[in-house]
Parts: C-alpha cells; sequence; structure tokens
C-alpha cells in the first residue's frame, strides 16, 4: 500500500477507479479511518450535488405530453419471422417514434427550450462540481448555524477551487442578496448566493484561493458590496 491510496477517495466516490484499485482501495478503507470518514463525507457532498442540480420540468409538462400521446397509434410487437420483415418494422416504428417526439417538442414549445437550457446548465454545473471532487488534494468541510442554516464547503489548493454547498437558507430581505467572501490577509467576494424555492443554494469558484482560511457569507445590498458590511450569517474554516 503506497500514500497514494489516499488519494483516491474522490475518484472512489465518483465511481472512477478500476477493478483492481476499488479492490485495493476497499480494503484500506477498513483499516484507515481517516479516509473512511472523507469517504462519507465525499458521499453526503455527492448526493447534494445531485439535489442542488436537480431540475423540474415545468407543471404543465406532463398534463400536455400526456395529451398528444393519445394521438399517437401504437404498433403491435414485431414478431421474429423475417429479418427483413423486422427491419422493416423497426424502421415504421423509429419513424413514428420521432414523429412522436417533434409533436410534444412543438406542443411544449417556449417551455420545453427553457428547460432543456437549464438541463445543460445544470449539467455543466455537474460537470464542474464532479471534477473539482475528484481532485486529488479535495478535502470537504460541513457545518451549521444556531439559525438553522447549513454549509458544506470543497475545496482543491492545488485547482484554486472552491464551491459552497449551503442548505436552508431564506429568502434575501428586499433589497438585498448574500454575498460569498474567501478571508485570508483581507476579504475577497467570490460572488452572490441565490437560494431556490427550497433554500438551497451553491457557488463554484475557480479564481484561486491563495492565503484564504476561510469562507464567510454576509448580507449585502443588491448587486453585493467591495467590502463586507455586515457580520456574516455563516463561516467555515477552510481546510489546509
Amino acid at each position: 500500500m503506497t500514500p497514494d491510496i489516499h488519494a483516491l477517495t474522490g475518484a472512489y466516490v465518483l465511481n472512477a477507479v478500476t477493478e483492481t484499485e476499488r479492490a485495493d482501495f476497499e480494503r484500506h478503507l477498513a483499516e484507515c479511518e481517516s479516509c473512511a470518514e472523507e469517504v462519507r463525507e465525499l458521499e453526503a457532498t455527492a448526493t447534494r450535488l445531485g439535489e442542488a442540480a436537480a431540475i423540474h420540468p415545468p407543471a404543465a409538462m406532463k398534463a400536455q405530453v400526456m395529451a398528444r400521446i393519445r394521438d399517437v397509434r401504437q404498433f403491435p410487437p414485431v414478431g421474429d419471422e423475417l429479418a427483413v420483415r423486422r427491419k422493416r418494422w423497426s424502421t415504421r416504428i423509429l419513424g413514428m417514434a420521432a414523429a412522436a417526439l417533434l409533436v410534444v417538442s412543438v406542443a411544449l414549445g417556449v417551455a420545453l427550450a427553457q428547460t432543456r437550457q437549464d438541463l445543460d446548465a445544470g449539467r455543466q454545473q455537474v460537470a464542474a462540481m464532479s471534477e473539482l471532487l475528484s481532485a486529488s488534494d479535495a478535502r470537504v468541510v460541513s457545518g451549521s448555524t444556531p439559525a438553522g442554516l447549513s454549509g458544506t464547503v470543497v475545496v482543491s489548493r492545488e485547482r484554486g477551487q472552491v464551491m459552497l454547498l449551503a442548505d436552508k437558507v431564506p429568502a434575501a430581505p428586499a433589497g438585498k442578496t448574500y454575498q460569498v467572501w474567501l478571508i485570508g490577509g483581507e476579504k475577497r467576494s467570490i460572488g452572490l448566493l441565490t437560494p431556490d424555492e427550497g433554500g438551497k443554494a451553491r457557488l463554484l469558484d475557480a479564481s484561486g484561493i491563495g492565503d484564504a482560511i476561510a469562507i464567510g457569507v454576509t448580507v449585502e445590498p443588491a448587486g453585493g458590496s467591495k467590502q463586507p458590511t455586515t457580520e456574516a450569517v455563516m463561516a467555515m474554516t477552510l481546510p489546509a
């Protein structure tokens, strides 16, 4: 067992290891509580990533699809008597499927287009987050506040990336927004945090971590501030 085995936590959680590496690492997990704890934290974070990137289709989509699908004729199962017959029926079925999809797409119109854009954006975010989790030096820290807010931070100092996943975040007051800061020799903003209807929010920054030792969230005027103007509503120490 080499020291490199400790660097497989992120890849193991993301199922990005070979069968041999998996077997070796699982034997290692039985003996290394540090890696076992990190795997548990990364698995929890990966689950939150999936929830954060989940996108619900428009409420009217199901009704529209079900209404349209009644107009699409279904064909009976195709037998295996002749290869030529199978090919002919397969072609017709594919044609009908394509036509049905086209009808549904037209019926959904702008709503479907918007959903597709949201899905693409979600996939891009998940890909970026997964890449961060697979970093050999990826570290995870979680925390909560007396007010009920909770958050998880993933850091890769080698890649200069930090990701914040927050939960149970109430909507910001009117005319206000949440702003995220890296705290070190000075406080540097890495962006605004906007919770969804369920109180979940996420922010991924790749502008570098520098000498930052903590991350904090403050309530600032809409559009953000150059420097924090209020006390942090959430703060966590970054892993070394």
